[in-house]
């Protein structure tokens, strides 16, 4: 009985495991690349606006 319920515990954190993986990987980090993205593009507009000009 002990060794089913050690079983059984030691394959919570595994499942947890997953799902911090699958929500990694398919909800924060493309979440994060939006972020970079974004603030790379306001560099890029706000710097033609004040320092390089549009493009030519």
């Amino acid at each position: 009985m002990q060794h089913e319920q050690q079983l059984r515990n030691d394959q919570q954190p595994v499942k947890h495991q997953w799902l911090s993986a699958l929500v990694m990987a398919f909800i924060a980090l493309p979440f994060i690349a939006l972020l970079f993205l974004c603030a790379y593009g306001f560099i890029v507009w706000f710097g033609q606006m004040l320092f390089w000009g549009p493009p030519s």
